[in-house]
């Protein structure tokens, strides 16, 4: 039986997911994977001139205020409701495209664009209702962004932090950001020094060698299933 989660990794996720809502932020984009840009001069707004470690400063010191100021969204967090608060605050900074293609690796441009937009509804399904069974963690959590290590004129960095709770060990968490024309975007994080584009792509690729493309997409949908029902109670 395949494991979609290797307990290593999912325990690490659990231990994160307060702060790892970035990653729940997928929306159904369809499509093929656009090509990497090349440097690009963006719009002169707020939201694409802020530096990349303001970009994850803001969007998760906004995330955990909104679970601060509504307990019921951590009594009995509801996958359904998170999505919610993702989708609109969350969604404008990732590239799920970019992180859900090389997920899937070498096998991304053998997928169809039916394939490819059934494989990123999946896999966000997954990964919010994985990050939602942990919500309750974010009422306590404060963010600490570490010095950055790259150049003002890099396309792509990594924003080093910390995540904080009380009377907890900081938790390490990293991402990998890219420039765009509408400012930094999400495409991979590190918890605890497993990047999840890595951990993922190497069960897919175990998973699509035995079974193809469509057999992934299968197994992400009865994942899905599984999960949802441990959450909600319903299929």
């Amino acid at each position: 039986m395949f494991q979609v989660f290797a307990p290593r990794f999912r325990r690490r996720l659990l231990l994160a997911s307060s702060f790892l809502l970035f990653a729940s932020a997928v929306s159904a984009q369809t499509g093929a994977l656009s090509a990497l840009p090349a440097p690009l001069q963006l719009a002169q707004s707020p939201a694409t001139t802020a530096a990349p470690e303001d970009v994850v400063r803001r969007v998760t010191q906004d995330v955990i205020e909104i679970f601060k100021s509504d307990r019921s969204l951590t009594q009995k967090p509801d996958p359904e409701r998170v999505l919610a608060i993702v989708n609109e605050r969350v969604m404008p900074v990732v590239n799920f495209s970019r992180m859900t293609a090389l997920s899937v690796g070498r096998y991304w441009n053998q997928a169809t664009s039916e394939q490819q937009r059934q494989l990123m509804e999946a896999f966000r399904e997954l990964l919010v209702l994985t990050y939602s069974e942990a919500v309750t963690y974010a009422p306590e959590a404060t963010i600490q962004i570490r010095p950055g290590r790259y150049l003002p004129t890099d396309d792509e960095v990594i924003v080093r932090t910390l995540l904080q709770r009380p009377s907890k060990e900081p938790i390490p968490i990293d991402y990998r950001m890219q420039r765009t024309a509408s400012g930094w975007k999400v495409y991979d994080f590190n918890v605890l020094g497993l990047w999840m584009v890595e951990h993922y792509r190497a069960q897919f690729a175990q998973i699509i060698s035995a079974r193809g493309i469509d057999g992934l997409i299968g197994v992400l949908i009865e994942k899905n299933k599984s999960l949802r029902q441990s959450r909600t109670g319903r299929p």
